[in-house]
């Protein structure tokens, strides 16, 4: 995980603000940071409901029932209340609405993601309604890929508005450096880390795109259980030789293209969301094609390996467990899933001879692993 405080800070103001904006294109890292927020909110005591409208955006039935379940920690017995009216209708809930928040007395943050999914007016004019009027210690913090039909000007005026655009949710070449070299463990040269900035432009899916590129191209397939098992087809195709030889540059070129496609595709598809599909793996296809120059390793230089043939996600994980994280806790740090969580401590534990975490973090001790 990269920790970036100029984004993150912006927490601190949500007691000062009726609105924060999130808007730019597919893939900059809006529903990243969103999340981020909702978290922290939790974390320093606040109310934090959260509510995704790429479902719900059209249909208004829909829509209250997932946001009286988004205000439940706002405003506790609203989703309730809305399910026992005979016509449901935020205008005339909204009285319960506020009861609710007086009770809690705190300050409280609704998240809306993907707001440009919103397509029923009745809906555009629910939020507009929350807006004006929900009490001073309540935040609405939105995403959307296009900014959406509040009314910004006055709230700008007044001080209430926090807006980041693509310009902002970009990564600057510092927080690309530690994200590539630090979280991923890259073995890049400081021009390559440069380069893939640029090239990326710094969107966040870019930039994970660049790292599964480059880890393809050094042939570790065993850094990807789970997107070997979603897309084994694919890498099967770099398996040519006895050796495991990488194809020729044109084959290894549409390997990693549609994989890329295959993997970002799958990824939007399985939320349901074909539009989203679609752009994706045309942007995974566009940013899988730019980065290869620049990642191409250097000839006969394999995967970073570490003491006793460690791959360094191994060496990451077992840095994390010296730490005292517990495997899911592990998964959330890596942004990956639990269960390869499990699969890489359970390769782990075979090399270095041991059955127990505390053994593990003892022998990388002694191995020189772990300080």
């Amino acid at each position: 995980m990269v920790f970036r405080l100029r984004l993150e800070d912006c927490v601190d103001r949500f007691d000062k603000l009726r609105l924060a904006v999130l808007s730019g294109p597919a893939g900059i890292g809006k529903t990243t940071l969103l999340a981020r927020w909702h978290t922290i909110a939790g974390n320093r005591g606040m109310a934090a409901g959260w509510m995704s409208l790429h479902r719900s955006g059209h249909d208004y039935g829909h829509f209250l029932n997932d946001l009286g379940n988004a205000l439940e920690p706002v405003a506790p017995g609203f989703a309730g209340h809305l399910r026992a009216m005979q016509a449901p209708a935020l205008s005339a809930a909204l009285p319960a609405l506020l009861s609710g928040l007086d009770r809690t007395g705190k300050t409280a943050v609704l998240f809306l993601d993907d707001y440009e999914a919103v397509s029923d007016p009745a809906i555009h004019r629910d939020v507009n309604l929350l807006l004006s009027a929900l009490p001073r210690q309540v935040t609405l913090a939105v995403a959307s890929r296009v900014e959406p039909p509040f009314p910004l000007a006055r709230l700008r005026a007044c001080g209430g508005l926090l807006e980041l655009q693509a310009s902002d949710l970009r990564f600057t070449l510092d927080e690309a450096r530690y994200y590539l070299t630090r979280v991923q463990a890259l073995d890049l040269t400081e021009d390559q880390v440069r380069d893939v900035t640029r090239k990326t432009e710094g969107r966040i899916s870019g930039l994970q795109m660049a790292v599964l590129t480059r880890r393809l191209m050094t042939g570790e397939r065993d850094a990807l259980p789970e997107a070997h098992h979603r897309a084994g087809g694919w890498l099967g195709h770099l398996d040519t030789g006895p050796c495991g030889d990488l194809p020729g540059r044109a084959d290894q070129e549409m390997v990693l293209r549609g994989f890329a496609a295959v993997m970002v595709g799958y990824a939007a598809g399985a939320a349901g969301d074909l539009e989203a599909a679609m752009a994706q793996c045309r942007d995974a296809i566009e940013i899988s094609g730019k980065v290869l120059e620049t990642l191409q390793p250097e000839p006969g230089k394999q995967a970073p390996q570490a003491a006793d043939g460690l791959h360094h996600r191994e060496i990451q994980i077992l840095r994390l467990v010296s730490e005292g994280l517990r495997n899911r806790q592990i998964g959330e740090r890596l942004r990956i899933s639990e269960d390869t969580v499990k699969w890489y401590l359970k390769r782990l534990f075979a090399k270095l001879y041991v059955t127990t975490r505390t053994s593990a973090v003892a022998r990388g001790r002694e191995l020189g692993l772990l300080p």
